[in-house]
Protein backbone atom coordinates (compact mmCIF):
# COMPACT_ATOMS: atom_id res chain seq x y z
CA UNK A 1 0.00 0.00 0.00
CA UNK A 2 1.56 3.42 -1.18
CA UNK A 3 1.28 6.44 1.40
CA UNK A 4 0.90 9.78 0.54
CA UNK A 5 2.46 11.45 3.31
CA UNK A 6 5.09 10.73 6.33
CA UNK A 7 4.33 10.86 9.60
CA UNK A 8 5.90 13.19 11.97
CA UNK A 9 9.66 15.04 11.61
CA UNK A 10 11.29 12.72 13.60
CA UNK A 11 9.82 9.60 12.20
CA UNK A 12 10.59 11.04 8.29
CA UNK A 13 14.45 11.32 9.65
CA UNK A 14 14.32 8.47 10.48
CA UNK A 15 12.97 6.49 7.57
CA UNK A 16 15.02 9.24 5.06
CA UNK A 17 18.29 8.06 7.15
CA UNK A 18 18.12 4.10 7.10
CA UNK A 19 16.63 4.16 3.75
CA UNK A 20 20.01 6.16 2.79
CA UNK A 21 22.22 3.77 4.50
CA UNK A 22 20.97 0.97 2.98
CA UNK A 23 20.67 1.97 -0.13
CA UNK A 24 24.75 2.59 0.35
CA UNK A 25 25.04 -0.55 2.17
CA UNK A 26 23.54 -2.42 -1.21
CA UNK A 27 25.63 -0.51 -3.63
CA UNK A 28 29.25 -1.08 -1.25
CA UNK A 29 28.34 -4.57 -1.43
CA UNK A 30 27.58 -4.73 -5.15
CA UNK A 31 30.61 -2.67 -5.92
CA UNK A 32 28.64 0.20 -8.35
CA UNK A 33 27.40 2.66 -6.70
CA UNK A 34 26.66 5.07 -9.52
CA UNK A 35 24.56 2.02 -10.59
CA UNK A 36 22.44 1.62 -7.74
CA UNK A 37 21.84 5.81 -7.66
CA UNK A 38 21.17 6.01 -11.31
CA UNK A 39 18.44 2.86 -11.22
CA UNK A 40 16.22 3.21 -7.88
CA UNK A 41 13.37 4.93 -8.24
CA UNK A 42 12.51 6.64 -5.03
CA UNK A 43 8.79 5.97 -4.41
CA UNK A 44 8.10 5.52 -0.84
CA UNK A 45 9.44 8.59 0.71
CA UNK A 46 8.44 12.13 -0.08
CA UNK A 47 11.36 13.86 -1.65
CA UNK A 48 10.38 17.35 0.00
CA UNK A 49 10.36 15.37 3.33
CA UNK A 50 13.39 13.94 3.22
CA UNK A 51 15.37 17.32 1.70
CA UNK A 52 14.47 19.42 4.80
CA UNK A 53 15.35 15.91 7.01
CA UNK A 54 18.69 15.50 5.36
CA UNK A 55 20.89 15.13 1.76
CA UNK A 56 18.96 13.43 -0.75
CA UNK A 57 20.61 9.93 -1.93
CA UNK A 58 22.01 11.15 -5.26
CA UNK A 59 24.11 13.47 -2.91
CA UNK A 60 25.41 11.26 -0.24
CA UNK A 61 26.34 8.51 -2.98
CA UNK A 62 28.60 10.25 -5.69
CA UNK A 63 30.53 12.02 -2.84
CA UNK A 64 30.81 8.36 -1.28
CA UNK A 65 31.46 6.74 -5.22
CA UNK A 66 34.24 9.88 -5.60
CA UNK A 67 36.38 9.04 -2.83
CA UNK A 68 36.02 5.32 -3.18
CA UNK A 69 37.24 6.20 -6.96
CA UNK A 70 40.30 8.46 -5.31
CA UNK A 71 41.40 6.41 -2.54
CA UNK A 72 41.51 3.13 -5.48
CA UNK A 73 43.72 5.82 -7.54
CA UNK A 74 45.73 7.00 -4.90
CA UNK A 75 46.35 3.47 -3.63
CA UNK A 76 47.38 2.32 -7.27
CA UNK A 77 49.89 5.37 -7.44
CA UNK A 78 51.22 4.39 -4.16
CA UNK A 79 51.88 0.78 -5.11
CA UNK A 80 53.82 2.09 -8.33
CA UNK A 81 55.72 4.68 -6.29
CA UNK A 82 57.07 1.81 -4.37
CA UNK A 83 57.75 -0.23 -7.34
CA UNK A 84 59.84 2.92 -8.42
CA UNK A 85 61.95 2.75 -5.26
CA UNK A 86 62.44 -0.91 -5.84
CA UNK A 87 63.92 -0.53 -9.76
CA UNK A 88 65.95 2.68 -8.51
CA UNK A 89 67.86 0.61 -5.62
CA UNK A 90 68.60 -1.94 -8.07
CA UNK A 91 69.69 0.91 -10.94
CA UNK A 92 72.03 2.27 -8.62
CA UNK A 93 73.79 -0.82 -7.61
CA UNK A 94 74.04 -1.90 -11.05
CA UNK A 95 76.13 1.42 -11.78
CA UNK A 96 78.07 1.73 -8.56
CA UNK A 97 79.12 -2.48 -9.93
CA UNK A 98 79.97 -1.15 -13.78
CA UNK A 99 81.54 1.85 -12.32
CA UNK A 100 79.55 4.00 -14.86
CA UNK A 101 78.77 7.90 -14.62
CA UNK A 102 76.37 8.34 -11.59
CA UNK A 103 75.61 11.34 -13.34
CA UNK A 104 74.19 9.78 -16.58
CA UNK A 105 72.41 7.10 -14.74
CA UNK A 106 71.03 8.86 -11.46
CA UNK A 107 68.71 6.48 -9.99
CA UNK A 108 69.15 8.43 -6.24
CA UNK A 109 67.93 11.74 -7.12
CA UNK A 110 64.37 12.71 -8.44
CA UNK A 111 64.41 14.07 -11.75
CA UNK A 112 65.03 17.80 -11.19
CA UNK A 113 61.67 19.77 -10.91
CA UNK A 114 60.43 23.18 -9.24
CA UNK A 115 57.95 26.16 -9.52
CA UNK A 116 57.62 29.68 -7.91
CA UNK A 117 55.64 30.26 -4.10
CA UNK A 118 52.38 31.05 -3.82
CA UNK A 119 50.41 29.04 -6.70
CA UNK A 120 46.42 28.08 -5.71
CA UNK A 121 46.00 24.59 -3.95
CA UNK A 122 43.11 22.72 -4.81
CA UNK A 123 42.15 19.33 -3.29
CA UNK A 124 43.01 16.17 -4.77
CA UNK A 125 40.14 14.99 -7.39
CA UNK A 126 39.76 11.93 -10.01
CA UNK A 127 41.23 13.71 -12.90
CA UNK A 128 44.10 15.16 -11.02
CA UNK A 129 45.23 11.63 -9.70
CA UNK A 130 44.82 9.80 -12.92
CA UNK A 131 47.44 12.44 -14.56
CA UNK A 132 49.88 11.72 -11.27
CA UNK A 133 49.42 8.29 -12.42
CA UNK A 134 50.27 8.62 -16.26
CA UNK A 135 53.21 10.54 -14.95
CA UNK A 136 54.13 7.66 -12.76
CA UNK A 137 53.71 5.23 -15.36
CA UNK A 138 55.67 7.63 -17.71
CA UNK A 139 58.72 7.51 -15.19
CA UNK A 140 58.74 3.64 -14.76
CA UNK A 141 58.99 3.41 -18.43
CA UNK A 142 62.04 5.56 -18.33
CA UNK A 143 63.66 3.24 -15.64
CA UNK A 144 62.81 0.18 -16.88
CA UNK A 145 64.73 1.66 -20.29
CA UNK A 146 67.46 3.10 -18.43
CA UNK A 147 68.53 -0.45 -16.86
CA UNK A 148 67.81 -2.57 -19.90
CA UNK A 149 70.73 -0.17 -21.48
CA UNK A 150 72.28 -0.19 -18.21
CA UNK A 151 72.30 -4.20 -18.34
CA UNK A 152 73.08 -4.28 -22.52
CA UNK A 153 76.27 -2.28 -21.55
CA UNK A 154 77.44 -4.09 -18.71
CA UNK A 155 76.88 -7.59 -20.70
CA UNK A 156 78.89 -6.34 -23.61
CA UNK A 157 81.66 -4.92 -21.26
CA UNK A 158 81.81 -8.40 -19.46
CA UNK A 159 81.65 -10.96 -22.54
CA UNK A 160 84.21 -8.80 -24.70
CA UNK A 161 86.44 -8.34 -21.34
CA UNK A 162 86.10 -12.71 -20.68
CA UNK A 163 85.87 -13.49 -24.61
CA UNK A 164 89.56 -11.45 -25.66
CA UNK A 165 92.41 -13.41 -24.56
CA UNK A 166 94.68 -11.92 -22.24
CA UNK A 167 97.20 -12.73 -19.29
CA UNK A 168 98.98 -15.56 -19.05
CA UNK A 169 98.66 -19.79 -20.51
CA UNK A 170 100.31 -20.77 -17.58
CA UNK A 171 98.93 -20.65 -14.23
CA UNK A 172 102.50 -20.34 -12.83
CA UNK A 173 105.91 -19.66 -14.13
CA UNK A 174 107.37 -19.34 -17.75
CA UNK A 175 109.51 -17.70 -19.77
CA UNK A 176 109.30 -16.71 -23.25
CA UNK A 177 111.70 -18.33 -25.42
CA UNK A 178 110.98 -17.40 -28.98
CA UNK A 179 108.70 -14.70 -30.11
CA UNK A 180 106.51 -14.14 -33.37
CA UNK A 181 107.64 -13.73 -36.29
CA UNK A 182 110.83 -15.19 -38.83
CA UNK A 183 113.21 -17.18 -36.93
CA UNK A 184 115.89 -19.86 -36.96
CA UNK A 185 114.26 -22.41 -37.08
CA UNK A 186 115.49 -24.82 -34.27
CA UNK A 187 115.04 -27.66 -35.56
CA UNK A 188 115.34 -27.66 -39.62
CA UNK A 189 118.20 -24.54 -38.93
CA UNK A 190 116.23 -22.76 -41.38
CA UNK A 191 114.98 -19.43 -41.71
CA UNK A 192 110.61 -19.95 -41.01
CA UNK A 193 107.81 -17.62 -39.80
CA UNK A 194 106.56 -18.70 -36.36
CA UNK A 195 102.85 -18.32 -35.82
CA UNK A 196 103.19 -18.15 -32.10
CA UNK A 197 105.16 -17.84 -28.88
CA UNK A 198 107.15 -20.11 -26.96
CA UNK A 199 107.38 -20.35 -23.20
CA UNK A 200 109.32 -23.11 -21.33
CA UNK A 201 108.48 -24.23 -18.24
CA UNK A 202 108.69 -27.35 -15.75
CA UNK A 203 107.08 -30.30 -17.43
CA UNK A 204 103.97 -30.89 -15.94
CA UNK A 205 102.54 -26.76 -15.22
CA UNK A 206 99.17 -26.30 -15.43
CA UNK A 207 97.88 -24.61 -19.28
CA UNK A 208 94.69 -22.56 -19.07
CA UNK A 209 92.30 -20.61 -21.18
CA UNK A 210 93.29 -17.56 -21.38
CA UNK A 211 89.59 -16.17 -22.55
CA UNK A 212 85.97 -17.84 -22.40
CA UNK A 213 85.56 -19.85 -25.10
CA UNK A 214 84.42 -23.61 -26.97
CA UNK A 215 87.06 -26.58 -27.37
CA UNK A 216 87.21 -26.94 -31.31
CA UNK A 217 90.22 -29.36 -31.34
CA UNK A 218 91.61 -31.31 -28.58
CA UNK A 219 94.07 -33.60 -30.12
CA UNK A 220 97.35 -34.56 -31.92
CA UNK A 221 98.13 -32.32 -34.61
CA UNK A 222 101.64 -32.72 -36.80
CA UNK A 223 104.31 -30.85 -35.43
CA UNK A 224 102.22 -29.03 -32.60
CA UNK A 225 101.79 -32.16 -31.04
CA UNK A 226 99.15 -32.50 -28.77
CA UNK A 227 97.10 -29.43 -29.32
CA UNK A 228 94.33 -27.85 -27.81
CA UNK A 229 92.25 -25.17 -30.01
CA UNK A 230 89.61 -22.88 -28.66
CA UNK A 231 86.97 -20.57 -30.29
CA UNK A 232 86.34 -17.28 -28.25
CA UNK A 233 84.87 -13.92 -29.46
CA UNK A 234 85.08 -11.46 -32.17
CA UNK A 235 86.26 -14.58 -34.50
CA UNK A 236 89.66 -14.92 -31.90
CA UNK A 237 91.50 -18.59 -31.47
CA UNK A 238 94.18 -19.63 -29.04
CA UNK A 239 95.98 -22.85 -29.53
CA UNK A 240 97.91 -24.29 -26.77
CA UNK A 241 100.37 -27.02 -28.14
CA UNK A 242 103.03 -29.59 -27.54
CA UNK A 243 101.27 -30.85 -24.28
CA UNK A 244 101.68 -33.49 -22.25
CA UNK A 245 98.05 -33.90 -21.58
CA UNK A 246 94.81 -32.61 -23.03
CA UNK A 247 92.32 -32.06 -19.91
CA UNK A 248 89.16 -31.04 -22.40
CA UNK A 249 87.40 -32.73 -25.32
CA UNK A 250 86.14 -30.84 -28.52
CA UNK A 251 82.73 -29.46 -27.68
CA UNK A 252 83.60 -28.17 -23.72
CA UNK A 253 82.82 -24.80 -22.97
CA UNK A 254 85.78 -23.81 -21.03
CA UNK A 255 85.93 -20.43 -18.32
CA UNK A 256 88.86 -17.85 -18.85
CA UNK A 257 91.47 -19.30 -16.29
CA UNK A 258 89.92 -23.07 -16.17
CA UNK A 259 93.17 -26.06 -16.69
CA UNK A 260 92.96 -27.18 -19.86
CA UNK A 261 95.97 -29.41 -20.33
CA UNK A 262 99.48 -30.10 -19.17
CA UNK A 263 102.60 -28.61 -20.30
CA UNK A 264 104.90 -30.98 -22.08
CA UNK A 265 107.09 -31.92 -25.24
CA UNK A 266 105.35 -33.37 -27.43
CA UNK A 267 105.26 -33.07 -31.69
CA UNK A 268 108.46 -30.62 -32.94
CA UNK A 269 110.04 -29.77 -29.49
CA UNK A 270 113.51 -29.47 -28.37
CA UNK A 271 112.09 -29.72 -24.34
CA UNK A 272 108.81 -28.83 -22.47
CA UNK A 273 107.08 -25.21 -23.54
CA UNK A 274 104.00 -24.19 -24.88
CA UNK A 275 103.20 -22.94 -28.04
CA UNK A 276 100.93 -20.39 -27.86
CA UNK A 277 99.30 -18.89 -30.89
CA UNK A 278 96.59 -16.67 -31.18
CA UNK A 279 94.43 -16.50 -34.46
CA UNK A 280 92.12 -13.87 -35.77
CA UNK A 281 90.07 -14.28 -38.61
CA UNK A 282 91.87 -16.81 -39.51
CA UNK A 283 95.55 -15.43 -39.33
CA UNK A 284 97.93 -15.97 -36.91
CA UNK A 285 98.80 -12.60 -35.08
CA UNK A 286 101.20 -11.79 -32.74
CA UNK A 287 100.54 -13.12 -29.14
CA UNK A 288 102.23 -10.05 -27.35
CA UNK A 289 99.27 -7.94 -27.52
CA UNK A 290 97.62 -10.43 -25.29
CA UNK A 291 100.12 -11.75 -23.07
CA UNK A 292 100.56 -9.88 -19.58
CA UNK A 293 104.90 -9.36 -20.05
CA UNK A 294 104.65 -6.76 -17.18
CA UNK A 295 106.83 -9.20 -15.44
CA UNK A 296 110.48 -8.78 -16.21
CA UNK A 297 111.20 -12.73 -15.51
CA UNK A 298 108.91 -14.05 -18.29
CA UNK A 299 110.99 -11.63 -20.95
CA UNK A 300 114.65 -13.04 -19.50
CA UNK A 301 115.76 -14.83 -22.27
CA UNK A 302 114.11 -12.62 -25.08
Amino acid sequence: MRHSSIGSPSDELGHASVFALAIMSAALVAGGIGFWVGKYRVTDVDLAATERTAPSVAAVIPERRDTADIDAVAARVGVLQAEIMRINALGQRLVEMAGLDEQEFDFVNPAPAGGPDGVELRKNNVKDLEQDLAKVLSELDDRKRKLGLLETLIMERDLKRHSTPEGWPLRSGGVVTSKFGYRIHPITGRRAMHTGIDIAAAHGSDIVAMADGVVIFSGRKGGYGNIVELRHGNGLETRYAHNARNLVSEGDVVKKGAVIAKLGSTGRSTGPHIHFEVRKNGKAVNPNQYLDLSRKSRLSRL
